[in-house]
């Protein structure tokens, strides 16, 4: 079914020479509501991140120019953001147009507001961990572990978003805000813990993919936690980091 919203903004696409769009949608047909739906916008968004994709690797665009013209998008559609007519069972959906479009004040409200009315604890985490990036991205370092720290509680079939959160969103948006090195090895490393109590079911298609690709992204985690000490100039701090991960691994292969 062709979405039933649009901005004209994706016109901005076309500047980068020709009108080849692949799948998006119309970029003539205009909103006729005054706020769109947030799940249309970001599919958009999504379907222009591809044709985008496409066409950076066919070199008809540079990664800047895809970079600027996903930007002009997201601001388009933050602009027709209403705070105070956004619904609170989708509040989560465009506080994430408002993260893409720097808007992080008005982010962190609609975050807040979905982790307080959060249906599930799927959904109670998921806000959360983006409450607590939008937090660090704004400087509020242990506002933001604490945040984190939060999700620790829930039971391990929910689990799987807070290494990853921690990881490739967290832990870098800290490093840009000049926060403690040790604090965040400490939360990461933390959350490396809760990884290893994740329960998936391993005889369906999504469980097998997350124990695929679960050492992959623990390596990836230590690795980051051996740079933030070394980075930080703890060389012991490094060491008995060290130490815990072989004593991990030597477990894992045991089992």
């Amino acid at each position: 079914m062709k979405p039933k919203f649009w901005v004209a903004g994706l016109v901005l696409l076309s500047a980068l020479g020709g009108c080849y769009f692949d799948t998006l949608p119309d970029p003539n047909a205009i909103t006729s509501q005054r706020m769109p739906e947030a799940e249309v916008m970001q599919r958009n968004i999504s379907s222009a991140y591809a044709s985008l994709d496409r066409r950076l690797k066919k070199g008809e665009i540079t990664e800047a120019q895809k970079k600027d013209s996903i930007d002009q998008l997201v601001q388009v559609y933050a602009e027709k953001i209403i705070l105070e007519e956004v619904p609170d069972r989708t509040a989560f959906r465009y506080a994430d147009i408002l993260r893409q479009a720097g808007r992080l004040k008005e982010a962190e409200g609609l975050y807040r507001k979905a982790v307080e009315v959060a249906p599930n604890e799927d959904r109670r985490v998921n806000d959360s961990l983006q409450l607590a990036r939008v937090l660090m991205m704004q400087g509020k370092g242990k506002e933001a572990m604490t945040l984190a720290r939060s999700t620790f509680d829930v039971e391990p079939k929910e689990k799987a978003p807070i290494m990853m959160a921690v990881l490739y969103e967290i832990v870098p948006e800290g490093r840009k805000k000049k926060q403690s090195l040790t604090e965040l090895a400490k939360l990461l490393e933390e959350s490396i813990n809760q990884h290893m109590l994740v329960y998936v079911d391993p005889t369906t298609d999504g469980g097998q993919a997350f124990l695929s690709a679960m050492p992959r992204h623990l390596d990836n985690a230590w690795d980051e936690v051996m740079k933030l000490y070394r980075d930080a100039d703890r060389d012991d701090l490094m060491q008995a980091a060290f130490n815990r991960r072989r004593e991990q691994d030597r477990k894992t292969r045991s089992l």
